[in-house]
């Protein structure tokens, strides 16, 4: 993926854009005029039920884009997420003209929205396994050990029970037990992992 950000370098024209922490990039329903590649930050695209229960689709990290955004420029379909900066960030913004004009044009561009394709289709792959094959506390101790800052991870109930697309008293049950097994330290905000290295 790193290749593409020499590319940008080359062929855009365009000033990097900004973007401010916890802001909404995309939200359901929006028309996607351009595509972002990511040089610094991260981005969380997630879908929201009717409930309010949530479920994180991927992260999007430096050197991405949103595969769901090339596929509603390639389709013309509007935004089928919520995508939200979980960090400052920077990128390059595509046109949809552009998008399209190196899909056809330039084999390097060619290549990244290809490879992003597969490498999202295999986040696709592993959620549904996980949600069909797996109790909810394998797919929280998974959560956990995926996250930047493990083994000390500083998040509540309530967001690892969005991220995991449960309820915020299933989450703190699942997390007694898993702290009963002495795999978890639970502490205000923080959730501490003894096995880390095991876990992996």
């Amino acid at each position: 993926m790193s290749a593409v950000l020499g590319f940008l370098a080359l062929k855009s024209h365009d000033k990097p854009v900004s973007i401010a922490k916890d802001a909404v990039v995309c939200r359901l329903g929006d028309m996607c005029e351009g595509f972002v590649v990511l040089t610094q930050g991260r981005v969380k695209v997630l879908r929201i039920a009717e409930d309010g229960r949530h479920i994180t689709l991927y992260y999007i990290q430096p050197g991405e884009g949103c595969v769901l955004t090339a596929a509603c420029l390639l389709n013309q379909q509007s935004f089928p997420a919520i995508a939200v900066t979980q960090e400052a960030s920077t990128g390059y913004m595509i046109s949809k003209s552009q998008f399209k004009n190196w899909l056809d044009n330039e084999s390097v561009w060619r290549s990244f929205v290809f490879a992003l394709l597969a490498l999202r289709m295999g986040d696709l792959i592993l959620k549904v396994d996980q949600l069909a094959f797996d109790s909810l506390e394998t797919r929280l101790m998974h959560w956990l050990t995926v996250q930047p800052q493990a083994p000390n991870v500083t998040v509540t109930h309530q967001q690892v029970a969005q991220e995991l697309a449960s309820s915020r008293e299933v989450i703190s049950r699942s997390l007694k037990k898993l702290e009963s097994k002495g795999l978890v330290t639970l502490k205000r905000g923080e959730i501490i992992l003894n096995k880390l290295r095991s876990i992996r």
